[in-house]
């Protein structure tokens, strides 16, 4: 993991050494939540660091999961990185492409079996009234489930702006109001992407997804730094198994609570 890691850091610190990075490191902690159809009982915590820049990205994410009575599986590993380019067409008109690739895992990567490839493509309007808005559509190729997705969201203003500015979008809808360069407040929805694991012991697939629903504030003492911290709420969170591209199974949370911290740095 290690050397995968490294590999990742490398090409994009090579490939754009100039571009401005934004690193964020992060942690999220769940309430205990009961597992639908047993008497167990699951938490877990997710930590990690995402960084990127304006054509390259890379990250880091384990979540751990705390269950009453022992599961197949106790840790989640997903690392990735991305390659995004974005240019004009014709006047306001322009496009949007990229390539997102992860390998989730428990203990060691298998390349063979923990790939998830997801190319994606789009078509991005600007209004030139604060506006803009953008539609395509992504696949993603794993070893326990293809499937496509759309892409779609209308953007209005930035979160640095002063005042209010908001996303409109599928997977994730944001709102944010800024009362001053330091302090803003804010509020997003959307659907849990958790990544896909391959789990050694059991030889199954694992994919985590659901929904949230979270509120924040966000002080940003300086403009490279900011902080951001909340509290949300997951529903329909569940992990689905798959074996051979065979769906064989899930499991099920009730609805429960998060609380979340990330600071951003941007160089």
């Amino acid at each position: 993991m290690k050397k995968l890691s490294l590999l990742f850091l490398g090409v994009a610190l090579s490939l754009n050494a100039s571009a401005a990075w934004q690193i964020t490191p992060y942690g999220y902690f769940s309430s205990k939540a009961d597992v639908k159809g047993s008497s167990n009982k699951a938490s877990y915590s997710v930590y990690g660091f995402d960084a990127k820049n304006e054509h390259f990205g890379f990250g880091y994410k384990r979540t751990s999961y705390d269950f009453d009575r022992k599961e197949g599986f106790d840790d989640l590993n997903l690392i990735y990185g991305s390659v995004n380019y974005a240019d004009q067409l014709v006047g306001n008109l322009g496009y949007a492409v990229g390539t997102y690739l992860s390998f989730g895992f428990e203990d060691e990567i298998k390349v063979s079996k923990s790939y998830d490839l997801v190319p994606t493509a789009a078509l991005t309007y600007d209004f030139e009234n604060d506006w803009s808005m953008i539609a395509g559509a992504g696949v993603s190729f794993n070893k326990a489930n293809n499937f496509g997705f759309g892409i779609i969201g209308l953007k209005y203003r930035e979160p640095s702006d002063m005042g209010l500015s908001a996303s409109i979008a599928y997977p994730r809808t944001m709102v944010n109001y800024r009362f001053t360069e330091v302090f803003a407040v804010g509020a997003d929805a959307g659907a849990i992407r958790g990544g896909h694991y391959y789990l050694d012991n059991s030889r199954t697939y694992a994919f985590e997804k659901g929904y949230e629903a979270n509120l924040y504030a966000l002080i940003t003492p300086i403009s490279q730094l900011s902080i951001k911290a909340g509290v949300g709420y997951n529903i329909d969170r569940q992990i689905k198994f798959y074996e051979n591209r065979t769906y064989v199974g899930k499991m099920k949370f009730e609805n429960e609570t998060n609380f979340f911290v990330n600071g951003s740095l941007s160089f």
